[in-house]
């Protein structure tokens, strides 16, 4: 899956993610984990500020940025919303008893 990627500014050709986009979404890598080669690509190993893992592939020939796995079983749950007592609904109105005629 592409995605769009901003960098650290390094030394050209070492630069290194410091957030990207999945959708409409910003992740703020906290921390890189690990980074790798291979005959093609570069590989990053970031850690974003909610606790996930991702690992991102760069292509250096064509500057394209990809999302290469996802481990979310670390992401942190969201705070439970407060619960208001409240009195229960009446969805009904109470049935009068029928007049005589």
């Amino acid at each position: 899956m592409k995605i769009c990627v901003t960098c650290n500014r390094g030394l050209p050709g070492n630069e290194a993610p410091s957030a990207f986009y999945v959708g409409s979404h910003r992740l703020t890598v906290t921390s890189i984990l690990d980074r790798w080669t291979d005959a093609a690509h570069r590989y990053f190993d970031v850690c974003v500020d909610d606790g996930r893992r991702f690992i991102l592939r760069f292509d250096p020939p064509s500057r394209v940025w990809e999302l290469a796995a996802v481990f979310a079983a670390s992401a942190r749950k969201p705070a439970p919303k407060p619960v208001n007592p409240t009195a229960p609904r009446k969805f009904f109105a109470p049935l009068e008893p029928a007049q005589p005629k």
